[in-house]
């Protein structure tokens, strides 16, 4: 795919990954599903093609080794129990062909208890193995701003961001009925929690 400058270049990888980069802005995302990262990919006015891949920060470092001590490198992240919640709602409102069909499950008679048991069983990488490498980390919560900061760095004109396959649900935290939820997320992304520097909820306690 021929490089154009005011785009990112998306590339296929190993894996069932993908990379963005832009040569002209001089920086790399990091993308992690769920966390607005579409948003920032169309600010860049490049259209989504085929199904959205992410690549993790290792193999980026490996890909783009030419790049990566240059480059101005950039991430976002979300709260582990707002995560789960949207990842299972986008897979059973707009995803879930593509989830039956990768996985053999039908998603759309999964509870979301039931969604958080399978994903016990399915092994992972830490999509962030070393936050130092990375220049700044935007949280899903506040993208916007995030963004715009990250706009000022590589001297690219501020977007308004729009919502992106956005899923529909209600406030993440009612979603989890049962202790039990929660325990198996603390422990599931305890280095996300640790890393990002969200809180984990113990019981009625909130630790960090």
């Amino acid at each position: 795919m021929a490089k154009k400058s005011i785009q990112f270049i998306y590339k296929e990888n190993r894996n069932d990954y993908r990379i963005m980069i832009s040569h002209k802005y001089k920086c790399i995302f990091l993308h992690k599903g769920r966390t607005g990262g579409t948003s920032i990919e169309h600010s860049f006015n490049k259209l989504m093609e085929n199904k959205e891949k992410h690549l993790t920060q290792s193999l980026a470092r490996e890909e783009y080794k030419d790049n990566w001590n240059d480059y101005f490198i950039f991430t976002t992240v979300r709260n582990p129990y707002d995560w789960m919640v949207s990842c299972y709602f986008h897979n059973k409102q707009i995803n879930h062909e593509w989830f039956q069909n990768s996985f053999k499950i039908d998603i759309l008679k999964m509870t979301f208890g039931e969604y958080i048991e399978w994903g016990k069983t399915k092994s992972s990488k830490q999509f962030i193995d070393d936050v130092n490498e990375i220049d700044y980390i935007i949280r899903f919560e506040d993208l916007q701003k995030g963004f715009d900061y990250v706009c000022e760095q590589i001297g690219k004109p501020k977007k308004l961001l729009e919502r992106i396959e956005s899923s529909t649900h209600k406030p993440y935290m009612e979603y989890y009925i049962k202790q039990s939820m929660i325990d198996d997320i603390n422990e599931m992304y305890r280095e996300n929690f640790e890393q990002d520097g969200y809180e984990r909820i113990i019981g009625t306690e909130k630790i960090k």
